[in-house]
């Protein structure tokens, strides 16, 4: 197969496709990435006008999508991230758009936002070939627009290199927790902060290390210092986050929704169980403990109930090899030729393709 893979920014590639490009090329197909921004780990080929947010000039980005799914005689696209995926399904490339859809964009359909992406993709699904979803509500929902031949659903998402994440011994000394993300109104991590003061309130001798970026990271840093919270709750930026997991006896996880979390399969990996509010994708994360959406004395409630009984102090139960990257590049993998063969029957204008 000559498969497209494209995604907004380089970085995204850079994050969930690597390892699975690599084992589909193990098997004699070509894979040729595209976005918005250069890749680190491989070659893309950048579509101007591309990005991760919409604007004025995205426009520009049809025309290169049709150019590169021309040029590289692509057989089947595989688009990953909203805006690349609407614009390649509206370019016209006349290969088929297989959806990799991380998460839709809306959650309970309470906000104006809610109600304008569903009519969006609703839209977009009579040039979609084929969706893969990686969480129940996804799923749910595109089962009720497309047959069950064009769909393929993925329990652990893109999976993991599980040689990044080894299992590891849980830290001694007082409750150590992390969260790990984007300071952004999505990811909510002042809710984080909240549930930290209601732990210091209950006593409990305790850290929470806050790692990543994004537009809120001052504001949390002001907030620790005026909560009475320097010492006991950090956050100094991005850094890595499989050592800071692995110094941790558990992930606290804030989001409004996810597609599926990939930090909290990553927590899996090496052996911490996850604390996080009932929202759609985090749902699905095995051994979660789930709290009321924005119930923030129930979060720290089951976290100080399991550190008093033992429970953080022993190692989790799980079957980590449901977690590696190979279920997803194998299932994909086999899912992709449907659509290929199809194009190819319906259409003497496009040679036979060769299938891996």
């Amino acid at each position: 197969m000559r498969i497209g893979l494209l995604a907004s920014t380089g970085g995204m590639l850079d994050s969930f496709f690597i390892e699975i490009a690599q084992s589909w090329r193990s098997y004699g197909n070509t894979v040729s990435f595209a976005a918005g921004s250069a890749m680190v780990s491989d070659e893309a080929t950048l579509i101007p006008g591309l990005s991760r947010r919409p604007d004025p000039g995205t426009i520009r980005a049809l025309a290169g999508l049709r150019q590169w799914a021309e040029g590289e005689d692509l057989e089947v696209i595989v688009t990953n991230s909203a805006t690349a995926s609407a614009l390649v399904r509206l370019a016209g490339t006349k290969v088929p758009i297989v959806y990799f859809c991380h998460g839709l964009h809306w959650n309970e359909l309470n906000s104006i936002s809610d109600r304008v992406w569903p009519i969006l993709e609703r839209m977009l699904l009579p040039r979609t070939a084929g969706i893969i979803s990686l969480n129940a509500d996804d799923q749910a929902w595109f089962a009720e627009r497309i047959e069950s031949s064009r769909r393929l659903y993925l329990s652990a998402g893109v999976g993991l290199d599980l040689a990044r994440y080894p299992v590891r011994d849980l830290p001694d000394g007082p409750l150590s927790l992390c969260w790990i993300g984007e300071f952004s109104p999505r990811k909510r991590p002042h809710l984080a902060l909240e549930a930290a003061a209601e732990l210091q309130r209950r006593g409990i001798d305790f850290h929470l290390e806050m790692l990543g970026e994004g537009v809120f990271r001052a504001q949390i840093r002001d907030e620790i210092s005026a909560r009475g919270l320097s010492g006991i709750v950090s956050a100094d930026g991005p850094g890595d986050a499989a050592a800071v997991l692995a110094d941790s006896h558990a992930l606290v996880h804030t989001a409004q929704w996810e597609g599926l979390p990939r930090v909290m399969l990553e927590s899996l990996a090496i052996g911490r169980g996850s604390y996080a509010f009932d929202v759609k994708g985090v749902r699905d994360i095995p051994l979660a403990q789930l709290s009321v959406d924005g119930d923030v004395e129930e979060l720290a409630t089951r976290i100080a109930a399991d550190w008093e009984s033992g429970r953080l102090r022993r190692p989790l139960t799980f079957d980590r090899d449901l977690l590696d990257y190979s279920h997803a590049a194998d299932g994909i993998r086999q899912f992709l030729p449907t659509f290929i063969r199809t194009v190819s029957t319906t259409s003497a204008s496009r040679r036979e393709p060769h299938v891996e």
